[in-house]
């Protein structure tokens, strides 16, 4: 649908560092005219964004930004659910599917167990004040973390980890890339299957770098914004730079 188009296009424009809550938008004219619509499919998705919650439209004086989408800056690793309360805010999953599986050759080797080990496969949608946010598919070794259940990856996995199993999480690779959806996650996450998405793999690692989990993430970008601040590690001792060199 064009006008589901033009609402993306839209929250990515207001949700940029150019707006600020309470800013008054271009004019229809002005908006129908730069993202080349009729004033009919422009007027259709500033209704979708009023409904929202994200702008505010004042007879007679114009339309205004009241909400962005969510945003959070990162210094660190965070859990899903940690960044939602960072920015206080209210996350929940709908665990879609929760099994023990027979490990593949690809996630034997991620996790470093057995080729058909038992697995935990478990598939969630994540929200964040009841909007949809991200899906997730993850595995975790049977073996390692016998007592996994349901109840544990309806709140926070990195909690469970940490805090029921005493197990160190140093840190997290991750490896990024736009994709489109298939027609499930579109669905799952209220998007166009012709809207771009981040596709993001990820494995957290203890203290002896083994492997934790092993997880692939599908984000709505449109809704899920998130930027991260990585640290330049300091050099020093007799590798240090000089000044000039």
């Amino acid at each position: 649908m064009v006008y589901q188009n033009i609402v993306n296009l839209l929250k990515n424009r207001l949700n940029s560092p150019i707006y600020n809550v309470g800013d008054l938008l271009p004019s229809e004219k002005a908006l129908a005219e730069l993202y080349d619509v009729s004033r009919n499919t422009l007027r259709k998705a500033l209704k979708a964004l009023e409904e929202e919650g994200m702008i505010e439209r004042r007879h007679g004086s114009g339309t205004y930004l009241r909400n962005k989408q969510f945003q959070a800056s990162v210094t660190h690793l965070d859990s899903f659910t940690e960044i939602a309360k960072n920015e206080g805010k209210t996350p929940t999953s709908q665990i879609l599917k929760f099994e023990l599986q027979k490990a593949s050759e690809e996630i034997a080797a991620s996790l470093r167990v057995a080729y058909g080990e038992p697995v935990y496969y478990a598939k969630r949608l994540r929200f964040i004040d009841n909007i949809a946010m991200q899906v997730e598919e993850t595995w975790l070794s049977a073996s390692r973390f016998p007592d996994l259940t349901i109840a544990h990856m309806k709140n926070s996995k990195f909690s469970y980890i940490e805090n029921e199993c005493g197990v160190k999480i140093l840190g997290c690779y991750e490896s990024i890339q736009p994709i489109l959806p298939s027609p499930e996650v579109a669905k799952l996450l209220h998007i166009s299957a012709l809207d771009p998405i981040i596709r993001m793999q990820t494995q957290a690692i203890d203290e002896q770098k083994n492997p934790i989990d092993y997880s692939i993430l599908y984000t709505n970008m449109f809704e899920f914004q998130v930027k991260y601040f990585l640290p330049r590690k300091t050099l020093s001792g007799p590798h240090a730079l000089r000044a000039g060199q």
